[in-house]
């Protein structure tokens, strides 16, 4: 009776993709790679005891058609034993499996398989993803197409005290049904996907001890900073270090990278990007001052940005430095819109320390090189400032702005009690006692007044 043609079809088509599963099957994966390793090495072993092996064979006594495969296997004719050598041609149709990557990672911190990216967010049954096989070193974060020696690596990601790592969150786990660490660099960022959360955690907390064990990283600003203050005592010195390295000079276009170091994808907050991305938009910002008729709006911003984001106060000092030294038009109104500015932040808000000291040296260059030029006063008028600013809790005012623009300190009328009015020139560093003791108002009705104007209280009470 032949077989029907779907029967027949169904049959080819099992035999065949068993075929190609034999030979075209990924190596190496698996507890099936595992238990044929196994079976192999013991075989193997068997080999190697002694020069004869013994063998059963057992044959049906005749050749089934293609109808009668279908039916039981007939009883055995016939059993042999008998002892073969194990000859050369066994040896090579035994495939030598290769092990994993352990014994060439010594220095692996953790490895292991997690998914690149969950293709659509959505995770199915029916689609197996795609994983790959990572390992961690003190240097980078590796991937790879296998955990085979032969497998070919796919992508580095470079590990620096800049690098940052995000906790596996539950929302992501809601969407996809996996837990994702996301990882930052200089030029990559790479989401891992796992199943489990130990294995999340796992993997962060090494992430995260691999890269505050690396040394802090120093921008070139950084560096030539410091070569500046070793050398602030010969001019000579100054002057090269000045005209060998343009990145501490003006520059009309843009930039690119910040000036001091950030994290990578340190989030901003309130709305804001990243640190590293605020920078160089307020750097942007700064350039357009020297084309607005009007700053003090764009100042103002500029200002609440810092206010905002604290940790962009020194990034901006040292981009007003860099912008103020060496211009093309030393003293034009293009150029006065930096010291300007500069004159706002050093009323506003306090520099870290090298910075000040960076900023210091850089008025008194400007000082001794334009000794009567406009740009000479804005540097008195800073270093006066700079001293005795205190931190304060709201940017200036427009008004404000304008009056500093001007090298002039605010006026302010106070009105006692009684018909009596009283001009008093404020600051944003100007205390109470200091105002009660310029002007003399020593008096109750004043004294009341004048404390009115607190505006915050750090030690001392200021305006």
């Amino acid at each position: 009776m032949p077989f029907p043609g779907g029967l027949w079809w169904l049959l080819c088509c099992r035999q065949g993709f068993t075929l190609l599963r034999r030979d075209y099957g990924e190596a190496g994966k698996g507890v099936a790679d595992e238990e044929e390793a196994e079976e192999s090495f013991e075989l193997r072993s068997q080999g190697d005891e002694g020069p004869t092996l013994q063998v059963t064979l057992t044959q049906p006594s005749r050749a089934s058609s293609g109808s009668e495969r279908l039916m039981p296997p007939s009883p055995y004719q016939f059993v042999t034993l008998r002892s073969l050598p194990v000859s050369d041609e066994m040896h090579s149709l035994i495939t030598e499996k290769k092990h994993g990557r352990v014994r060439d990672e010594p220095d692996a911190i953790v490895k292991g398989w997690l998914q690149r990216e969950v293709r659509g967010g959505i995770k199915t049954p029916w689609l197996r993803p795609r994983k790959y096989w990572f390992v961690l070193t003190e240097d980078s974060l590796d991937y790879y197409s296998g955990c085979d020696i032969s497998a070919r690596r796919l992508g580095s990601l470079v590990l620096t005290s800049l690098c940052s790592v995000l906790w596996p969150d539950k929302q992501t786990y809601k969407e996809t049904g996996y837990w994702a660490v996301t990882v930052f660099g200089r030029k990559h960022c790479y989401r891992l996907y796992t199943e489990h959360l130990n294995e999340a955690v796992h993997w962060v907390c090494a992430l995260q001890k691999v890269i505050v064990s690396k040394a802090p990283v120093q921008t070139p600003t950084q560096i030539l900073m410091c070569d500046i203050e070793e050398n602030r005592n010969s001019p000579e010195v100054l002057e090269q270090i000045y005209h060998n390295n343009p990145i501490l000079c003006y520059t009309a276009g843009p930039l690119y990278a910040p000036l001091l170091p950030f994290p990578y994808a340190a989030p901003g907050g309130q709305g804001y990007a990243g640190l590293r991305d605020e920078a160089v938009k307020l750097f942007h910002s700064l350039q357009q001052l020297e084309g607005v008729r009007e700053p003090a709006l764009l100042m103002q911003g500029v200002l609440q940005t810092c206010h905002d984001l604290p940790p962009l106060v020194d990034e901006i000092y040292c981009q007003l430095v860099k912008q103020t030294t060496e211009p093309p038009v030393p003293g034009a109104p293009a150029n006065l819109r930096y010291w300007q500015l500069l004159t706002c932040m050093s009323y506003t808000f306090v520099p870290s320390l090298p910075v000040l000291c960076y900023l210091q040296l850089h008025l008194q260059r400007t000082e001794k090189r334009f000794p009567d030029s406009e740009m000479a006063q804005y540097g008195h008028f800073i270093t006066e400032a700079v001293h005795r600013t205190k931190g304060r809790e709201c940017v200036p005012s427009l008004e404000e702005i304008a009056r500093l623009i001007g090298r002039q300190e605010m006026v302010c009328t106070v009105q006692s009690p009684s018909t009596a009015t009283c001009q008093v020139a404020i600051a944003s560093h100007t205390t109470v006692q200091e105002l009660q003791q310029g002007r003399g108002m020593l008096e109750a009705p004043w004294k009341t007044v004048v404390q009115a104007l607190c505006l915050s209280k750090h030690g001392q009470c200021y305006l």
